[in-house]
Parts: structure tokens; sequence; C-alpha cells
């Protein structure tokens, strides 16, 4: 049971981040609100794999009281989180899946709706400021990513193995936990989902989803070194 929670982990974080994959890959100009829709659907989908990682991390935190299993079901749900998102590299791989999610999703929910796949070459890339493709600009929003990928991840994973060393603080680890997290989605809301949907408006954005991917990457391998240097 415990490798289907590091899975279902795994899964929600993947979602999370190819959800911009899906809004980068796919366009259809007479059908982007609908289309808008069926991602919106597959990123909400995410939330009912925390659930069920979630229950399963609380049952052996709470009934088994194994810290042991809790640890090992950390370590494993950031080192599948790692071995999801690579393949997000390969252009092949991310626009061949995102086509196959939009028609599996466009079958279940859209009657099997006619929708014209749109390369995002096809756009016609508008003129930037050069300022916006700075380096400054680059560790700006990569710091961004980063920060807010940690605050979700370790504040969601993290919770059920610190209760063993402070059993007596439950209530004021889940008050914590909840903080971090807040932090992080108010950072992705406010700062990061703004950039790549402008980015993506302007016929570009692939920049900046390979910073989100590598950055959530890299927080789940910073995770990992944590849990070794913690246990």
């Amino acid at each position: 049971m415990f490798i289907i929670a590091s899975i279902a982990y795994a899964i929600s974080i993947f979602i999370d981040v190819f959800a911009y994959h899906l809004k980068l890959n796919i366009h259809d100009n007479n059908n982007v609100r609908y289309l808008f829709s069926l991602i919106n659907i597959f990123q909400f989908s995410a939330r009912a794999f925390v659930l069920i990682f979630i229950p399963i991390m609380a049952y052996y935190t709470e009934t088994v009281k194994d810290k042991n299993i809790v640890w090992e079901i950390t370590l494993l749900s950031h080192l599948f989180v790692v071995v999801f998102l690579l393949p997000l590299y390969s252009n092949k791989f991310s626009q061949g899946f995102s086509i196959n999610i939009i028609k599996i999703l466009n079958i279940i929910f859209g009657k099997s709706k006619k929708i014209s796949f749109e390369k995002l070459e096809q756009i016609k890339p508008r003129e930037t400021n050069a300022i916006n493709k700075s380096k400054f600009n680059k560790f700006y929003f990569f710091s961004f990513t980063f920060i807010s990928g940690f605050m979700f991840s370790y504040s969601i994973t993290f919770l059920y193995y610190l209760s063993f060393s402070y059993p007596q603080k439950a209530l004021t680890l889940t008050s914590y936990s909840q903080i971090l997290n807040m932090i992080g989605v108010l950072l992705l809301v406010l700062l990061i989902d703004p950039r790549i949907m402008s980015s993506i408006d302007k016929g570009e954005g692939s920049e900046e989803i390979k910073l989100l991917t590598t950055s959530r990457i890299i927080v789940h391998i910073t995770l990992v070194i944590i849990l070794f240097l913690i246990r």
C-alpha cells in the first residue's frame, strides 16, 4: 500500500507540472476556452491523487506508527517524482502525450468535439522586450518556482515524518504545513502562472516551462537529501 501512496503523490506533481505542458502544446483558436476547461479538469485531478496519499500516510503514522515506513514512503514519493518528470524534457513525449490526454478528455467530457491541434510553431511570435529574457529574470523566475515547489512538497510530505519527533505538536505542525502550502500556492498563482501564460500568449513559453520542470526536479532531489540528513 505504501507504494501506492508514493506513486499517487508523484502522479499529482506530474499532473501539476504537465498541465503547463498541455497549455504550451495544445492550441486551437476556435476552442480556446473549451480547451482550457479540459486542462483545468486534468489539473484538478491532481488533488484526487493527493487524497490517496494523505490517508495512507496518516494510517502508517497514527495506526501502524512505523517511523521507518513513513520515511521510506516519503523517500519513494520524491524519487518517483523525479523519474516521472524526466521524460518531460523530451518534446516528442510532451507533445504526443498532450494530444492523447486532450483526446481522452474530449471524448469523456466533450462528446468527441472536433479539435484542430495547432502547433506552437504555427503561432507567430510577438515582439518582446529584451529585458524579459535577461539572465536576471530567468534566475528570478527559477527561484520563485523552486521556493513554491519546495514549500508545497515539504508541507505535504514531511508533516508525517516530523510528527514522530513532535508527537504532542500535531496540530501545530498541521498549522505550519498549511501556512507553507498557502505560500507555495500564492507564489504559483501570483508570480509563476502569469509569467508562463504571458509567454505562451506570445508564441513562446517553452523556456519558462523547462525552468519550471527543472526546478521541480531539483526541489525533490533537495528533499531527498534533507530526508537522509534528518533521519
